[in-house]
This record gives C-alpha cells, structure tokens and sequence, in this order.
C-alpha cells in the first residue's frame, strides 16, 4: 500500500494532508523519513507521523448531529469550541467529511478512515448534501431558476442546486437545497449575493444517510455499504 494512502487509512488525516505531511518531512517509515509518496508500506514498516506511531484501523463511519457554535477542526488556536469537545473520549482519532462551519448544524459524518472521507468528498463521486435553511430577504423565481441552472460568483462556479420552496412568510422563507459539489461556504455565499441572510442551515442528509430524528450531540455508528468498501480497498 502506497504510503501517503496507508496514513489516511490509519484515521490519522485525510490523503490530502498525509501528502502534505510527507513533503514536509513530518513521516518517518523504519527510522528514516521518507518524502515518498509512493513508497510501498507492508505490515512490519513503522511508521510515525508527527512523532505519532500509526496503524491500520477498519474502516468505519458515524453519523453525528451537530449543534451551533462548535468548529469542525481538532483544535482551535483561538480556543473556541469544537465538535471533539463532545465526542466519547473512547471514541478513535475521527475525520469529519464534509465539515459544517462555526454557525450551521445537523447531520456530519465522522470516520477513522481517510478514504473513506475522500469518496464522500470528491465532487466526481456526486453525493447528495441536502440542507433546510432559513432565510431573510426578498426571494423572486428568477433566483430558484438561477440556483438549479448553476451561479458564477465573483471567480467561483457553482453547480446546479436542487431547490424547493418549504415556507414563505412575507420576507422569511425556509428552502429545501440539495448539492453534489460542497464548495466552502457555497449556501452562505450564494445566499450574500442575492441578498438574503442566512437565519439557520441545517444539513438533513449525506449520501444515502439522514438525520431524521437524532438528537443534538447525538452519535452513532452505522454500516459502511459494500460498494463503498470496494472503493476503498481499490483506491
């Protein structure tokens, strides 16, 4: 197993930032670092990232519901609260796929594996994000019509979005959004150029899992399909 994958397969961080740590000299394969991505890793290497000796751990995935005012990352230099604040301490190093700013909520996937976390990302594989959001402003057909055939804003394309008018009071409406790509802050951004304000986004679905009727701060363990597994034991 290449190298850079065999540390996003310990849980450890995403591919992404092992090939990022690798470059950097933060690894080091049987006493040595090693800036190889590709290097082959069988089961009696030691290998340590960030003087952390790591280890394949299987493939898992939770499903956690997510409250306001908690950050996605594992630490905050400003000290703010994160989303490891409230997890089981027996729980394993986890990886958030698909992260949720400071003031959103809902459904967040959590896994030790960084492969996994990479299908559920990748804008190539198409999974669904689904959000109900409530807004302030004006909301006029042209914006819904704009929304599903797809927005250039200031450099950034977003894909078509799925929209569906859940409730409309005067200036306050709620929609129902359904995304494939998950750029940063793409809801909030689309959402300051027509003029709207964001009043509460929370993510109801990811891929072919809901949050249906888990409480806040809720945490469970679910099945990881087989096509899924497949994938992760060919990339």
């Amino acid at each position: 197993m290449r190298l850079s994958k065999f540390i996003s397969a310990s849980g450890y961080t995403s591919r992404r930032k092992a090939d990022r740590l690798i470059e950097d000299g933060f690894v080091i394969v049987n006493t040595e670092v090693c800036r190889d991505f590709s290097k082959n890793i069988i089961s009696t290497d030691e290998v340590i990232v960030e003087n952390t000796l790591i280890s394949m751990q299987t493939p898992k995935l939770w499903l956690f519901n997510k409250p306001n005012g908690y950050l996605c990352t594992t630490n905050d230099p400003a000290g703010r609260k994160t989303i490891y604040d409230l997890l089981p301490k027996k729980l394993p190093n986890l990886i958030s796929i698909g992260r949720l700013d400071l003031n959103s909520n809902g459904l967040l996937l959590l896994t030790n594996n960084g492969e996994l976390s990479r299908y559920y990302e990748l804008p190539t594989n198409k999974v669904v994000r689904k959000y109900h959001v409530d807004f302030s402003g004006n909301l006029i057909s042209s914006q819904i019509k704009s929304l599903e055939s797809g927005i250039f804003i200031k450099g950034t394309s977003y894909g078509s979005i799925k929209s569906k008018i859940l409730k409309k009071i005067r200036n306050k409406f709620t929609l129902e959004l359904s995304l494939q790509e998950g750029k940063n802050r793409e809801i909030r951004n689309i959402a300051k150029h027509f003029g709207w304000k964001v009043i509460n986004l929370k993510r109801i679905q990811y891929g072919q899992y809901f949050l249906n009727k888990m409480r806040e701060g809720e945490i469970k363990e679910v099945k990881i399909s087989e096509k899924i597994m497949s994938y992760i034991e060919s990339t």
